[in-house]
């Protein structure tokens, strides 16, 4: 992800300075669109909820406390607005499957703790290993960035996002499998 933005352009942006707030898009879009890039097969669908993103934002820019980095605060936003668009056309997102992404998702909090889908996964996710493990665990439980894991593997950036597209591929379809083979 980028860097935190320059303090005048924040400050400016919650005066209302459009040239600011675009300043804001600028250094952020990037890694906005690409993290719901890899969420969500619809990649038109995804700089749609991008741009959303980046309204909400600036409709709501004078809510943000600086609490958190501003990229959290984004993060947020576009959480929300890709589980809209998951709710909405489930069908379309990576996995097929809300449960799926939404536990392996570390920053939700929405999701029950049992269900046969969740229990799937827990099998499906027992089967994985080694550096997939590490993978997995690195951006679904401590939140890291596909940028700082490629950084810290020494790998590609492209070649890992697409290496966590097919393990949520695959994790998908052994939880649809295991449903089935349950009658569910």
């Amino acid at each position: 992800m980028s860097q935190e933005p320059h303090p005048t352009a924040l400050d400016r942006s919650r005066e209302g300075d459009l040239d600011a707030f675009g300043e804001l898009v600028r250094q952020h879009e990037g890694w906005v669109r690409g993290y719901l890039r890899t969420r969500i097969r619809d990649w038109a669908a995804a700089d749609d909820l991008a741009q959303d993103v980046f309204v909400t934002a600036f409709r709501r820019i004078r809510d943000y406390r600086g609490e958190a980095p501003f990229e959290a605060w984004l993060r947020g936003i576009a959480m929300n607005h890709m589980r809209n668009f998951i709710r909405k056309r489930r069908e379309d997102c990576i996995g097929g499957s809300e449960e799926l992404q939404a536990l392996m998702d570390a920053d939700s909090h929405a999701v029950e703790s049992s269900g046969p889908a969740l229990d799937a996964l827990r099998e499906c996710l027992h089967r994985i290993d080694g550096p997939a493990r590490e993978l997995l665990d690195g951006r679904y439980v401590q939140g890291k960035s596909v940028r700082e894991l490629a950084d810290e593997a020494g790998r590609g950036y492209s070649a890992l996002t697409m290496q966590l597209h097919r393990m949520r591929e695959a994790l998908a379809d052994c939880v649809k499998k295991k449903l089935e083979l349950s009658g569910i």
